[in-house]
């Protein structure tokens, strides 16, 4: 899956790039497709503004931070 990163270090690069994920059910969903209509393209984001639950998309749970070199942060953040 893609990860769209909020923010990268300087010296690290993409190695150490840093998002916000989504948590629901105790588990990653997958990401969030758009119908745009015909095409073989669809856009599809893991952006954590995504999952607000609107127009059937499913809804955030809980927030906690995650890095591109796979480490997730142990403190999760819960959503009224």
């Amino acid at each position: 899956m893609l990860m769209e990163w909020d923010w990268q270090t300087v010296e690290f690069g993409g190695v150490h790039a840093g998002a916000v994920g989504v948590l629901i059910g105790g588990s990653v969903p997958g990401p969030v497709y758009f119908d745009v209509g015909s095409g073989p393209h669809v856009p599809s984001t893991t952006h954590w503004t995504v999952y607000d639950g609107r127009l059937r998309r499913p809804r955030a749970e809980a927030l906690r931070a995650v890095c591109a070199c796979g480490w997730q942060g142990a403190a999760e953040y819960p959503l009224d």
